[in-house]
């Protein structure tokens, strides 16, 4: 059958515009961003001034450090952007480790580089004023002002390599930085350098720091700082691990660890820093994780909750099957700064009617009013209330840790693969020189507290109260004989 004039036209038009629709993609990248994960989500989200992702290799961290360091120097924010804005031009600065991921950190920010233009990138090529280039690296940039929607913003891209401390070589002395982004770990001698830059910019409010990185330097004092005595003004994002990202499937995953030596593969696969001491509960993941079921109603179960007050109050929902005297951890919640009603609230928001344990210290009495923390849950709605105590009555927590640790070994404790808040303290909680740290920590106190108490306290899913079969299944491991 002949193609009418018509027809022909018709076609030439329809492939010219799929034609200009992807280049219009190609160079107008921000407006068509990834289907971005929650952790990542979590970093755009962020209102602190020093933030850090740490996480496993090839998750994507670069990525999307890359896309927030974009909005910043464009002001170009998403409507639904509940993050920190910057509402005037600024001063930036993007560093990395070496030569060659300076040139990783340039393709992800303007694109590649087609003769002497760049295109594709998160910042869009009609949004370059100007480039300086690096003499020494061909095809480097070293300085790149952006047109944004308040005026012209400078974008300084430097290497570790390039910023040795107290030499010539710090090519950026004397700046004053809006927004610092590196890009992997940087050398502890290098740190403090940034800081100094930081401290007048945003307008003399002090400018804004984001790491993304895998800690392959180990738990430098850096990421101590974040891990063990994170301040009011920093926010941890992570550990990030593969599991988190659906890209990294069981097949890539399998086929990646392949060639990495043992040794590497919690950092590489979980973005875990190599700790003093050892982690607390040294278990591989997967023998912990499984999918989230129904709780049968025979089954008992119990809630428990660790208060905070400069940090998160945490809250874990337990199940015990008694049969086969596994416990599983169903669910998962740690939040900062809200009020006992709030936490209330979230608490009664799954098995209300379930035992709830309390720490010990949560007779403490707040100035202001006179009130007990209890007294606060209580009016908040909060029944059936148990305090904490182990099996001979202390509160020591070494116990409940050899037991949990005990179970974990034997297949008899489990963690559903949705408890998020679980899974990024359980990669973070360790010891140094033997002593635990007590950091990141809350929701590990609120899963010690149910674990021990559910074998006693436990009430059955369908409502009733029951002993359980044999005076064994109360007693701690430890105990047992």
């Amino acid at each position: 059958m002949a193609i009418t004039r018509e027809a022909l036209s018709q076609e030439i038009e329809i492939s010219d515009l799929i034609e200009d629709a992807v280049r219009y993609k190609k160079t107008h990248r921000r407006e068509f961003p990834l289907p971005w994960y929650e952790w990542q989500l979590e970093g755009f989200n962020s209102n602190y001034r020093q933030n850090m992702t740490l996480a496993g290799n090839q998750v994507g961290k670069t990525e999307s450090g890359g896309y927030h360091f974009a909005c910043d120097v464009t002001q170009d924010y998403p409507d639904d952007w509940e993050g920190f804005r910057f509402d005037h031009c600024i001063n930036a600065l993007a560093i990395g480790v070496d030569n060659k991921q300076l040139e990783v950190l340039q393709t992800i920010l303007f694109g590649k580089l087609e003769g002497k233009e760049f295109q594709g990138g998160w910042i869009h090529k009609h949004e370059i004023d100007s480039i300086q280039w690096t003499p020494s690296l061909a095809g480097v940039a070293s300085r790149v002002v952006v047109r944004s929607r308040l005026g012209l913003n400078t974008i300084h891209l430097r290497s570790y390599t390039q910023t040795k401390t107290g030499q010539d070589t710090l090519t950026f002395a004397g700046q004053i930085f809006d927004l610092i982004w590196p890009d992997e770990q940087p050398p502890d001698a290098l740190v403090g350098q940034l800081a100094v830059r930081l401290l007048n910019g945003d307008m003399g409010k002090g400018g804004r720091i984001r790491y993304t990185m895998t800690p392959e330097l180990g738990k430098t004092p850096l990421i101590q700082k974040f891990m063990d005595e994170i301040g009011d003004t920093q926010h941890l994002i992570g550990p990030v691990s593969w599991d988190e990202c659906t890209h990294m499937t069981p097949e890539a995953q399998a086929t990646a660890l392949d060639g990495i030596p043992p040794f590497e593969h919690d950092l590489r696969r979980l973005g875990i820093p190599s700790f003093g001491s050892g982690m607390v509960y040294p278990i591989a993941e997967d023998r912990l994780r499984v999918d989230p079921f129904d709780i049968p109603k025979h089954w008992c179960v119990i809630r428990a909750i660790d208060l905070g007050i400069n940090h998160p109050t945490a809250i874990t929902w337990l199940a015990h099957d008694r049969e086969q005297d596994v416990i599983y951890l169903v669910r998962t919640y740690a939040v900062k700064g809200e009020p006992a009603a709030v936490h209330a609230a979230a608490a009664n928001s799954q098995w209300s009617t379930a035992p709830i344990v309390f720490p010990h210290d949560v007779d403490q009495t707040e100035k202001g009013s006179g009130k007990t923390v209890r007294r606060y849950y209580e009016e908040a709605g909060i029944r059936h209330a148990v305090d904490f105590k182990n099996i001979d009555d202390s509160i020591k927590v070494e116990p409940g840790i050899f037991d949990i640790y005990e179970r974990m070994k034997d297949g008899r404790f489990k963690v559903f693969s949705t408890c998020t808040e679980f899974w990024h303290e359980f990669r973070l909680y360790h010891r140094d020189e033997g002593k635990l740290v007590k950091v990141n920590d809350d929701v590990m106190d609120a899963m010690r507290y149910g674990s021990v108490m559910l074998p006693r306290y436990g009430r059955q899913f369908g409502g009733r109260i029951t002993k359980p079969k044999y005076k064994r299944a109360m007693e701690p491991l430890h105990m047992r004989r």
